[in-house]
């Protein structure tokens, strides 16, 4: 059974120098102070038929990748896989990037011979537990996210994305800085503004 979709948009921010189409899963395994998707999360959606979606995916001639993120894509398991292989044959075209928290190595490595790269959040230094988990309010198992970090720095389009939150200093941005440059693979690591959430 495939995932369901909680929303469609295109965009021009959330990758360097193309025209998305970002397609939302609903439900996450963290609980992030702060997250801007916290309806998603909570299940709060109106599903995008995946119909709907195929239909507008071959008429749009403006994107130039397809983004699937969330919620967290990866707690779908192959489910995920599914939805990836038909998107995979509407739109053979299109370079796919998957958007990930990093919790679930296990099913990175397997989409990752399906797509072209993904987003992965660094929401603290990785080496300071107690902080990350202050972020996340669960347990953050270092030793997943490492290799999670080894899949995603392989593929051609991956990019490490870091929120600007009000509690990390600048220091704190060094060690995620120091950690990426060590194990990121060279991929360009980013860092978004901070929005305070509308809700």
């Amino acid at each position: 059974m495939l995932p369901k979709i909680a929303s469609v948009t295109t965009s021009v921010i959330d990758h360097p120098g193309r025209v998305s189409l970002v397609i939302f899963l609903p439900y996450c395994n963290y609980n992030c102070i702060a997250c801007h998707n916290r309806e998603l999360v909570e299940g709060k959606f109106e599903e995008v038929p995946l119909e709907e979606l195929l239909w507008g995916l071959e008429r749009n001639s403006l994107i130039d990748m397809l983004i699937i993120s969330g919620g967290e894509p990866t707690i779908y398991g192959d489910s995920l896989l599914e939805l990836i292989k038909i998107l995979r044959i509407k739109r053979g075209d299109l370079p796919i990037r998957v958007d990930t928290n990093g919790s679930l190595p296990k099913v990175m490595k397997i989409i990752a011979d399906y797509i072209d790269g993904f987003a992965l959040d660094v929401k603290a230094p990785p080496l300071r537990r107690e902080m990350y988990e202050r972020i996340i309010r669960r347990e953050f198992d270092l030793e997943s996210f490492m290799e999670a970090v080894e899949t995603a720095s392989g593929l051609p389009y991956t990019i490490f994305r870091t929120v600007r939150y009000p509690w990390l200093r600048e220091e704190d941005i060094g060690e995620i800085r120091e950690f990426l440059s060590r194990y990121g693979g060279g991929k360009p690591h980013i860092i978004n503004p901070y929005f305070e959430p509308e809700h």
